[in-house]
């Protein structure tokens, strides 16, 4: 099989390649919320309207099975839609998105205050990560990874090019949205700021806020994680295309230590 997902009637069957960090049985972050943007973007399609916020809410973990989607519509405005979309794993749900939806403007202001920004590093010169690193999940080894500040196997922040290489779903093109949702999954892995051995850390969400869409198929993420107290953090990163930011990224963080046997072993 050479995609996320492979479509059964109104399923999406994942596949061995949507396997994520923490077992290969268990699908990686980036595949569950690309898939509820698909069905987002199809809306926004459908309406004319633009994606402005997508808040995903990972309740439980998803495995290598086939899942269904179901979707709301929330607000019908004229120039504001909320709508829903819930993943469920047979009678269970176990993810959601929320979106906003706008209605498109003929034209934006200028913003007098703006300083313009210098060119980001083409993807074509940055640096693969290690081997190693590629490695982290099986789904992470279906992405091409260009650094350009920082790197993966260190803690700090970093800033990374990303592109899926395979279908999200068998038959279809990745679009732009689409990678752009998938690549906002790794932003907590691009700044990790912790020994991995001695902790781990997962984020149950993650919101992204659009000031226009993005283009073409590489996406760069630059970010940052914050530590505060009692296990919270928070990783926050700006998404770029070629043409420059589109998007800004948060991620709700928790961190645990792990037990001195795991440290050791």
């Amino acid at each position: 099989m050479t995609a996320i997902f492979q479509p059964e009637g109104n399923l999406f069957r994942a596949t061995e390649r949507a396997g994520g960090p923490w077992s290969p049985d268990m699908l990686q972050g980036s595949a569950t919320t690309a898939l509820m943007a698909r069905e987002v973007e199809r809306l926004a399609q459908a309406s004319g309207f633009a994606v402005r916020r997508l808040t995903f809410d990972l309740w439980r973990p998803a495995g290598l099975r086939a899942f269904a989607l179901a979707t709301d519509l929330l607000r019908d405005g004229r120039k504001a839609k909320t709508v829903q979309v819930r993943l469920i794993d047979r009678e269970v749900e176990i993810g959601r998105c929320s979106a906003l939806l706008t209605a498109q403007g003929p034209e934006s202001p200028h913003d007098p205050f703006s300083r313009p920004a210098s060119p980001d590093t083409a993807p074509e010169a940055g640096t693969p990560p290690p081997a190693f690193a590629q490695k982290w999940s099986r789904y992470f080894q279906n992405v091409s990874v260009r650094l350009i500040e920082g790197a993966l196997e260190k803690p700090g922040p970093a800033a990374a090019w990303m592109r899926l290489d395979v279908p999200l779903v068998a038959g279809e093109p990745n679009t732009p949205l689409l990678q752009a949702v998938q690549a906002a999954d790794f932003s907590s892995g691009v700044a990790q700021i912790v020994d991995m051995r001695e902790w781990t850390f997962i984020n149950p969400e993650i919101s992204l806020y659009f000031f226009r869409p993005p283009e073409g198929e590489w996406i760069l993420i630059r970010s940052r994680t914050r530590v505060g107290a009692g296990g919270a953090g928070l990783t926050t990163a700006t998404l770029s295309d070629r043409n420059g930011p589109f998007a800004e990224v948060m991620q709700a963080m928790s961190f645990e230590r792990r037990a001195a046997e795991a440290q050791a072993s």
